[in-house]
C-alpha cells in the first residue's frame, strides 16, 4: 500500500514539484534565468489565448488602472491593456525599485510595445517611478490586478507565488488606500500550473496566511476559471510579522513605515518646542523622520 503523499511533503510543495516537472514543456526560457522558475515567473506558450479571454471580462473592459505584475508571463497583457488606454501600475523585480506607473497618454503608440517590456518600461520617457505618497497625492486607484504566478488550485488559490511578491504588493497598495479590498484579482496561467489536489491525492489547499490573496479568476490558454468569494485580506502590512529582510530590501516598505512613523508623530501633537529637560525624539522617531525626508525629495530609487 502506498502513503498518500501529503504524508511525506507539505502539500504546496508537491503541487509544485508536480507543476515544475509539466511547466518546463511550456514555458519559454529566460535569457538570464533560463529555466530557474524560482526566480523568475515564465512566459509559456500560447499565453496570447489567455490574454485574449482576458480581456473579455467585464472587470477588465471597466478598469481605467491595472496593477500588473512584473512576470514575464504578463508582457502581452501589459501591451494590450496600454493599447486599449488603461494605464498600468507595474511592482519592479522584487520591488526593489519601488513601483513604475505607465500612462499610455504620455507614450507614442509606436513606444507602447517597449512600454511593456521589464527592460523597456524604465528607459527615460516611458515610465516614470511613482512612490506611495505620490500615488495618494495623485489620487491613483486601482480597480484590477493581473498577476502570474507558478502554481494555483482549482479554486484560485496561489499554491506557489514566485518572485513577482504580488501578495506584498497588494498589502502596501492596499494599506495606503490605492486598492480596495474588494479589486478583482486575476491570474494568467497554463493549464498545467492549475491543479486539482484530488489528481494528486491531496486535501484541497485553501487561504490560510493572513496576508493571503484568493484569484477571482484564473484564465489559461483553454478556459477561465471563476472563484465565488474570493478571500482577501482585509488590512494592510503588518509590520511585527514582517521578516527582517524584506523591509530592508523593499523601499516602499521602507517609506510605508515612514509615513506610519510620522502619522504616528502627528497623532501626539506633532513636533512641540523642545524644553531643555527633553532629551529629543526617540530612535524610532528619528527613523519616521529619516524614512519621510526622503518621500518628500521625491523618494528616488
Amino acid at each position: 500500500m502506498t502513503a498518500s503523499p501529503s504524508l511525506h511533503a507539505d502539500r504546496r510543495q508537491t503541487v509544485w514539484q508536480h507543476v515544475y516537472k509539466e511547466l518546463l514543456k511550456h514555458a519559454l526560457p529566460d535569457s538570464r534565468f533560463h529555466y530557474d522558475f524560482l526566480s523568475f515567473t515564465p512566459d509559456f506558450r500560447g499565453s496570447s489565448d489567455a490574454v485574449d479571454r482576458l480581456v473579455e471580462l467585464p472587470a477588465y473592459k471597466a478598469a481605467s488602472t491595472i496593477l500588473a505584475t512584473s512576470d514575464g508571463s504578463l508582457e502581452e497583457l501589459r501591451y494590450r491593456a496600454l493599447k486599449d488606454g488603461k494605464k498600468l501600475l507595474v511592482g519592479t523585480y522584487r520591488l526593489r525599485r519601488g513601483f513604475v506607473l505607465l500612462s499610455p497618454s504620455r507614450i507614442p503608440d509606436e513606444e507602447l510595445r517597449v512600454a511593456s517590456w521589464l527592460d523597456g518600461m524604465e528607459r527615460p520617457g516611458v515610465g516614470r517611478h511613482v512612490s506611495l505618497a505620490q500615488m495618494q497625492e495623485e489620487g491613483i486607484k486601482v480597480d484590477l490586478c493581473v498577476f502570474g504566478g507558478l502554481a494555483f488550485n482549482t479554486q484560485g488559490v496561489v499554491v506557489w507565488e514566485g518572485q513577482s511578491l504580488f501578495e506584498v504588493q497588494w498589502a502596501l497598495l492596499q494599506d495606503v488606500k490605492v486598492l480596495r479590498g474588494d479589486v478583482p484579482a486575476v491570474a494568467i496561467a497554463h493549464a498545467c500550473q492549475v491543479v486539482d489536489e484530488a489528481d494528486l491525492g491531496l486535501e484541497r489547499i485553501k487561504p490560510e496566511k493572513a496576508a493571503e490573496v484568493q484569484c477571482d479568476f484564473i484564465v489559461t490558454p483553454e478556459k477561465t476559471f471563476e472563484v465565488q468569494n474570493a478571500v482577501k485580506p482585509s488590512s494592510g502590512v503588518d509590520f511585527d510579522a514582517l521578516d527582517a529582510a524584506a523591509l530592508e530590501n523593499i523601499p516602499p516598505l521602507q517609506e510605508l513605515k515612514g509615513i506610519r512613523m510620522m502619522e504616528a508623530i502627528m497623532k501626539k501633537g506633532g513636533f512641540k518646542e523642545e524644553k531643555k529637560e527633553d532629551k529629543g525624539p526617540t530612535a524610532e522617531e528619528l527613523t519616521g523622520i529619516e524614512m519621510m525626508e526622503k518621500i518628500m525629495k521625491g523618494f528616488k530609487f
